[in-house]
């Protein structure tokens, strides 16, 4: 009788079960109705926040206060942190008490073998996706509707991203006749940080077609390489585009910043940021709005303001808001 009890236990994990077929070719059992997913890597949160935020099982960092009325249900999900750099990891503990029907992790990212181990000793299914590019947007919101049944919903989505690469890639002709920008992407409070040739985070820029004016190589994945005010003034770039309002308002009485063209041209932008940032930090789903205001940041009368877009980008990314 018990062997029996078993057999028909099994045979309704099997019912309620499904394979799917990852990014990195990984075969994996699935619960057949997934409503909780946690994503181990902030960008990957992020398209799942953009897809349904009722999905999103826990959080790797709280939302400010301007993000909050962006992100509907999940604003109250626990924060179980995950892996962006610098040491950070996901808090196990938490995670194994939140039960989240899929776990997503970002395959190409440092230690992802050993990483997918420590998920897996957990018993929850785990999903290795990519994220090395903007395009992979379309993957990912490709496969939440694969996993949820809700294709409607990855289908208008991806409709918007490859709208957007359409437009860049119709632009190209244009910018590449023109004379280059060169830029120069200052992060940090004081500005002296900046990303190296090979950096992700520079990936909106290369599809603004603006020319980075500092000539260097990455030491790590995190980015933010540290550089001497000598070089920037060396470098001497057409634009500079500022990750920190704050260093972007004060720059103009800062002796040694007035003297770069930029300053005194005016052409110091900071990245919009909310409810977040349009370039990186996380790189997210936001840097399709981000390429086409670089573009109109570096090429003013190629692309129009993106204050109309802006409204209808909300409209299809965060349908909860009502701003």
């Amino acid at each position: 009788m018990r062997i029996f009890f078993l057999i028909i236990a099994l045979l309704i994990t099997n019912i309620q079960a499904r394979t799917i077929i990852d990014d990195y070719g990984r075969v994996v059992t699935i619960p057949d109705n997934i409503t909780k997913i946690y994503a181990s890597h902030p960008p990957l949160t992020m398209s799942l926040l953009a897809f349904d935020p009722n999905l999103v099982a826990a959080l790797n960092f709280p939302f400010n206060d301007e993000q909050k009325p962006y992100v509907g249900t999940a604003v109250s999900r626990p924060i179980v942190g995950g892996f962006f750099g610098q040491g950070n990891t996901p808090n196990y503990e938490i995670l194994a008490s939140v039960k989240p029907d899929v776990i997503l992790m970002w395959g190409g990212a440092t230690g992802a073998e050993n990483h997918l181990k420590k998920f897996s000793a957990l018993g929850i299914p785990v999903l290795m996706v990519h994220n090395e590019s903007i395009n992979d947007l379309i993957g990912q919101f490709d496969l939440f509707g694969r996993l949820t049944g809700n294709t409607k919903r990855a289908q208008e989505l991806i409709a918007y991203t490859k709208d957007t690469l359409g437009l860049i890639q119709s632009l190209q002709t244009k910018v590449n006749a023109r004379k280059d920008v060169r830029y120069y992407f200052a992060e940090g409070v004081d500005g002296l940080s900046s990303e190296c040739e090979g950096s992700f985070h520079l990936e909106p820029f290369i599809y603004s077609g603006g020319k980075n004016a500092i000539d260097c190589k990455m030491s790590s994945n995190y980015g933010m390489e540290k550089m001497s005010m000598e070089r920037i003034l060396f470098s001497d770039p057409d634009v500079i585009i500022a990750m920190e309002k704050p260093f972007a308002d004060s720059i103009i009485s800062n002796p040694q910043w007035k003297m770069l063209r930029a300053v005194k041209a005016g052409r110091v932008l900071s990245i919009p940021a909310v409810p977040f940032n349009y370039i990186t930090r996380p790189p997210s789903f936001m840097r399709l709005l981000g390429i086409r205001w670089l573009i109109h940041a570096f090429y003013p009368d190629l692309i129009k303001p993106i204050d109309q877009e802006k409204k209808r980008f909300e409209k299809i990314f965060f349908p909860s808001y009502r701003g």
